[in-house]
């Protein structure tokens, strides 16, 4: 399987990840820190608000996985992204501000993740530096 051919399971697998988990928060914010073990928000409108933020990186996982090497650029954003998540949640389990059941998940969805992503954005980013992207050609510069 090529680099690339990797890449776009994986980002396409992380798109579905991100809207499958983030529907219910969105529709159902109380629900879902329920689901998780946490008591109802006291302003759902956050929950609701980091799920489209969720919701909103699936979309750009999966525009990543139609053409790796033209969207390369947005691939450090995946590793980044899980990164401030997983920092953020491991701080709040550390201090008890957050359930087991979510630690749970940010370990499964993001922790999990974030070598595979990082592995996988620095071995394009070398292998673009031999082999560019090819740029479409005008006949003003390739006659």
């Amino acid at each position: 399987m090529t680099l690339e051919r990797k890449i776009a399971w994986l980002f396409g697998a992380n798109a579905v990840i991100n809207w499958t988990l983030s529907v219910r928060g969105i529709v159902d914010p109380s629900g879902m820190a329920a689901m998780f073990g946490a008591a109802p928000p006291n302003y759902p409108f956050m929950v609701r608000l980091w799920q489209g933020f969720v919701f909103m990186f699936g979309c750009m996982f999966w525009e990543v996985s139609r053409d790796p090497r033209q969207k390369a650029a947005l691939i450090k954003y995946n590793w980044i992204e899980k990164t401030i998540t997983a920092l953020a949640i491991t701080g709040g389990y550390a201090v008890g501000e957050v359930p087991t059941r979510l630690m749970t998940l940010i370990i499964l969805t993001n922790w999990a993740w974030i070598p595979f992503i990082f592995h996988y954005d620095m071995a394009l980013r070398a292998v673009m530096v031999t082999r560019p992207v090819d740029t479409p050609r005008t006949a003003a510069t390739h006659p």
